[in-house]
């Protein structure tokens, strides 16, 4: 992902609050007014601090009204961004919500601008040899009730602001922009292996998970898998389950895209060059004929999305140019891709003469072939410096020119230091399985000291890889006094 420098400096709008205005919670909040829950008891503290809160939460909420009436009348709802306004008003909107119990308003629309990740699982068994993320098969995950503990906070949240978007991206480019507009949930996991469960055991897949974050935080999530073995009964079934809830219209629309990774880096094909170079040309060819045909059962197995444009395949290799790549080159994908597609070609002409489970026609075979050949002829050679791919070249000798990061990292710090939350740079936040949230552009990280209340945040999460942690967003940082600033026009 390339970090884009915008300029940018933030405005602020104050709406006057009026007593009129002063409005009760709504009545499906999670915030209680009950007296019940108010004794003064033998220690009249905490019941003073709770009325306290309260009020703050009133006069909090009467400001978030009148914000949305100004942003309402002047009809800029699709352009709103949180950071744009004085939030020291806004400070208790967000009394009540468990998950955010501890953090600040400003905080709260830190983690929330460019909330690209809820990292639900950590870990993959995949061990790509590109891997940005360097996944290694250590696994955490949330429970189901710290999943929507985080979801159902934001929920809360935005009904708050009347559902103003409160994840705005700091970039200006197209709202439907899919990259910036999605937030995943996973960082270094493959989505065919993410599901979670609840206290009882119950287990929660993609499509439920995809539907809360989609319900919740009004966004929409990506889905990404390297494929799984074929003979893997657990995960062609998942996949067949899958295949055929996205392929209805309104369950894809819970996705910004449904991708699938065919590359040169994949455990099996990195297994074949070795034993090749090795003279061991059956084991070669045994491990690579393994690859081809758990990519052509994959593409067979979302046959009912393959036409879809929300279906993508990311076609990953070296350029040609690049020295001592042959094996992992243009050439070498391309011929990778045509025994896919030969071996995906026989796999419909017996379901035709079969059980017609996906096509019905010698035609269908046709307009399928064809999306598919559209689909994995468009090769990537943009790769990134990060995770495992510097130890991967070095190994076999390949020198290419790599997406690089760390010469803009000092700017980043020095931008972060001066503006705080109104940093310039575009980066993404990450929420980890133990809720500590991290500024990141996915090949690099930094930690902040915001940490979502949840209870798995005293169980640590394995270490990102390529997290500069000589640089940490403190709450000082993001807390600073607000100035206001005229915005440029």
């Amino acid at each position: 992902m390339k970090i884009h420098s915008v300029n940018y400096s933030a405005a602020f709008a104050q709406p006057i609050l009026t007593k009129q205005n002063k409005t009760l919670p709504y009545k499906n909040d999670s915030v209680s007014l009950n007296k019940k829950n108010i004794s003064f008891g033998a220690n009249p503290l905490p019941a003073i601090n709770e009325i306290k809160n309260i009020a703050k939460f009133i006069k909090a909420k009467a400001y978030a009204d009148n914000l949305y009436k100004y942003i309402r009348n002047s009809g800029k709802q699709n352009d709103f961004i949180l950071r744009d306004f004085c939030l020291e008003p806004l400070e208790g909107l967000q009394y009540g919500i468990k998950a955010f119990k501890g953090l600040t308003m400003k905080e709260i629309q830190y983690l929330s601008e460019n909330l690209h990740v809820i990292a639900v699982k950590r870990g993959c068994k995949n061990m790509c040899a590109h891997c940005y993320a360097d996944a290694k098969p250590q696994k955490s995950e949330m429970s189901w009730e710290d999943f929507t503990s985080i979801t159902r906070g934001f929920k809360t949240l935005r009904k708050r602001f009347h559902n103003l978007d409160i994840f705005g991206e700091n970039i200006p480019i197209s709202r439907d922009d899919v990259l910036y507009r999605t937030t995943e949930l996973f960082y270094d996991a493959d989505c065919m292996n993410i599901a979670i469960k609840d206290k009882k055991g119950k287990l929660y897949d993609f499509t439920e998970l995809a539907t809360e974050l989609y319900e919740s935080l009004g966004r929409r999530t990506a889905f990404d898998t390297s494929g799984w073995n074929k003979d893997n009964h657990f995960l062609q079934e998942r996949a067949e389950k899958y295949a055929q809830y996205f392929s209805q219209k309104e369950n894809m629309e819970k996705l910004n895209a449904f991708n699938v990774s065919f590359n040169v880096f994949n455990a099996s094909y990195v297994a074949s060059r070795k034993a090749l170079k090795n003279g061991d040309y059956d084991k070669a060819k045994r491990l690579r004929e393994r690859y081809v045909n758990n990519m052509a059962n994959m593409l067979f197995t979302f046959t009912p999305l393959i036409d879809n444009p929300k279906f993508h395949m990311l076609v990953r290799c070296f350029d040609s140019k690049a020295k001592n790549a042959q094996g992992f080159d243009k050439k070498a994908l391309a011929s990778l891709a045509e025994d896919v597609l030969k071996k995906l070609s026989r796999l419909y002409a017996d379901d035709l003469n079969g059980t017609q489970k996906y096509v019905k026609t010698s035609q269908h075979i046709e307009f399928l072939m064809a999306n598919a050949f559209m689909k994995i002829n468009s090769f990537d050679t943009s790769l990134n410096s990060s995770g495992r791919m510097k130890k991967f070249m070095q190994e076999f000798g390949i020198k290419a020119p790599l997406l690089k990061y760390d010469e803009i990292l000092q700017k980043v710090k020095e931008d972060l230091n001066k503006n705080g939350r109104y940093h310039k740079y575009v980066m993404l936040k990450l929420i980890d399985t133990d809720g500590k949230v991290y500024h990141m552009n996915y090949a690099r990280f930094f930690p902040t000291e915001i940490r979502m209340n949840i209870s798995q945040k005293n169980v640590t999460s394995p270490k990102l890889a390529n997290l500069d942690e000589n640089f940490v967003v403190t709450k000082e940082l993001l807390n600073r006094p607000e100035v206001h600033i005229i915005k440029k026009q």
